[in-house]
């Protein structure tokens, strides 16, 4: 009890204690991979509508390239519960008889994740009657829900709680889903003046600002990117292409 306890805290300041939402994202699939799943998605949904806004998971590029281009969404038998209001629902892959398919594309999805290396996913819901989110665990065919180190409820609705953003992605480019950036235009324009060697009253004369005003776009900027000093915030930012230099 005390160990998933202790493992459910780590999960928790894990999620949280990251600067934006990619460096949130590759936490959580790094959790994801410590704890063996085959793969999370989180995504927000149109429930009444099944329209897609974005997704971010490390399911295979490839995989959700067909997906979406093939419309799996229409028949994944896991959103008409979830649109209906049911919280939860789990489906297993590589059981579905042609003669039991609804159709060709039902059963191509099926074995289809069976494929890509899956024995069944849970998937919850999460939000108000019509936008929401749902997170979806995928379970490779040797591990199954009592081998988590905690509550497999508990990793879906941390991870609802705490992914609120599309992250770069080749399906969110498909979905024409940007990621929100977590600095704001000021930020990025005191960054990249700091990037071509300009120090504070420079850029102050540059952007028309008070020399005050700029230190403290720099300690926003710090705070938006857990960055201990400018430097550290400008190292951030061209890492993750959050400014052009």
């Amino acid at each position: 009890m005390a160990s998933a306890k202790n493992a459910l805290i780590d999960a928790l300041e894990r999620l949280v204690n990251t600067p934006n939402p990619e460096a949130r994202w590759k936490a959580a699939t790094d959790l994801s991979s410590e704890l063996g799943l085959g793969s999370i998605l989180v995504a927000e949904l149109a429930f009444q509508t099944q329209d897609i806004h974005w997704v971010n998971t490390n399911m295979s590029d490839a995989w959700m390239e067909e997906y979406l281009a093939e419309d799996y969404l229409s028949v994944d038998p896991l959103i008409p519960d979830l649109a209906a209001g049911h919280h939860i629902n789990r489906v297993a892959f590589g059981t579905l008889h042609r003669m039991d398919a609804a159709s060709q594309k039902a059963w191509s999805l099926n074995h289809g994740l069976q494929s890509e290396g899956f024995g069944h996913m849970i998937c919850s819901r999460y939000g108000g009657t019509d936008l929401g989110k749902t997170v979806t665990l995928g379970f490779t065919p040797d591990l199954h829900e009592q081998d988590l180190p905690f509550d497999h409820h508990l990793f879906s609705a941390l991870l609802a709680s705490t992914i609120g953003a599309p992250v770069t992605s080749a399906a969110n480019t498909r979905l024409g889903a940007a990621p929100t950036s977590p600095l704001t235009q000021r930020q990025r324009e005191v960054l990249s003046l700091l990037a071509e060697g300009n120090q504070t009253a420079r850029i102050a004369e540059r952007l028309g600002l008070s020399e005050p005003a700029v230190s403290q776009h720099f300690a926003n900027a710090r705070k938006a990117l857990g960055a201990q000093t400018r430097e550290h915030a400008l190292a951030i930012a061209l890492r993750d292409g959050l400014i052009d230099f």
